[in-house]
């Protein structure tokens, strides 16, 4: 297993190595005399690298908020780091972990970016060491915007919405979170957190929550992709 030292320096590695790799010129410049299929392979172990390393980090919050009695939201937030932040609901019984969708997700897209999967990967390791009886559900909210750079691909807010938790969901799975204890939901634009008439306050409605419930787990696979609940519809898409 690496020392702290040797993650840390892999974790700085991977990071430049995905600064340069991950967008803009510098990228068709690599990709120069590369076959495109390796280049991505390789942007993928980099980004399962630096999702590593973010979780041995969270390991290390725990363990070191845990030694010094620290109390429990402090070290929940230092496990879960910068990416994301939490808070309490239904009478402080129910953790939510909040990561806006400007970390997760690009414009109209449900795919993860590194910056998704390495504050994803701290969330996992939160989940698996500080709350492994609990369930856990993953929320998806949009705005109220139409959508505009990807309307071929989504029917409406209920469909990006759910679509981005369930991404989030099979994300968990794989850092070893169970099945057994994951469900997802979308609520398209409903349940705002500021007013949809600014751009600041539509930013923070595009959102997925983590919502951890207390309680045993399920104990079956029952419910794991529990699909985008569509009670009622909504009038506006997305626009991410």
């Amino acid at each position: 297993m690496m020392t702290t030292t040797r993650l840390l320096v892999a974790c700085v590695a991977a990071t430049a190595t995905l600064s340069i790799v991950g967008c803009g010129p510098s990228r068709n410049e690599l990709y120069n005399g590369v076959e495109a299929k390796e280049a991505g392979a390789r942007i993928a172990e980099l980004e399962k690298l630096l999702a590593d390393c973010e979780s041995g980090r969270a390991h290390h919050e725990i363990a070191k908020g845990t030694a010094e009695g620290k109390p429990s939201n402090e070290i929940d937030s230092g496990a879960i780091g910068k990416g994301a932040s939490f808070g309490t609901r239904a009478h402080g019984e129910e953790l939510v972990i909040t990561v806006d969708n400007a970390v997760l997700f690009r414009p109209g897209k449900n795919e993860l970016s590194a910056q998704a999967k390495a504050t994803l990967a701290r969330v996992a390791t939160l989940l698996n060491e500080r709350y492994a009886g609990d369930d856990v559900r993953v929320d998806g909210f949009t705005d109220n915007q139409q959508i505009t750079r990807s309307k071929n691909e989504w029917d409406d807010n209920w469909d990006l919405s759910g679509g981005r938790s369930r991404a989030v969901l099979h994300y968990l799975i794989e850092r070893g979170v169970s099945a057994k204890r994951l469900a997802f939901a979308g609520f398209a634009d409903n349940h705002t957190v500021a007013s949809n008439g600014t751009e600041s306050g539509r930013a923070k409605n595009r959102r997925v929550e983590i919502v951890v419930m207390p309680g045993s787990s399920r104990g079956s696979d029952a419910g794991t992709d529990s699909g985008t609940e569509k009670k009622s519809r909504t009038k506006g898409k997305s626009v991410d």
